[in-house]
């Protein structure tokens, strides 16, 4: 079993940063593009700021990332799931 350590000198977590892990959490074991992250949301498109804070999600351990490959020309999509808590 892993034990996450709480980084103490982190800002804490924002209401936005939990809406975002609100709607992994909503979806177990489902990998979520951005685009489908923002629409759960409501919005459009993630901001610079809703990706950043995906990122320290994963970062802080609640929250996977993975890249799967896609025919644009970049060659890739991120995806996102709520990380599993034993």
């Amino acid at each position: 079993m892993k034990t996450l350590q709480p980084d103490y000198n982190a800002p804490p977590i924002t209401d936005q940063a939990l809406k975002i892990l609100e709607v992994l959490q909503n979806k177990p074991g489902q990998w979520l593009k951005r685009k489908e992250i923002a629409l759960d949301l409501g919005k459009r498109r993630l901001t610079p700021y809703d990706i950043e804070l995906l990122q320290r999600l994963c970062d802080e351990g609640m929250a996977e990332i993975g890249k799967r490959p896609n025919p644009t020309p970049i060659g890739y999509e991120y995806a996102y799931r709520a990380a599993f808590q034993d």
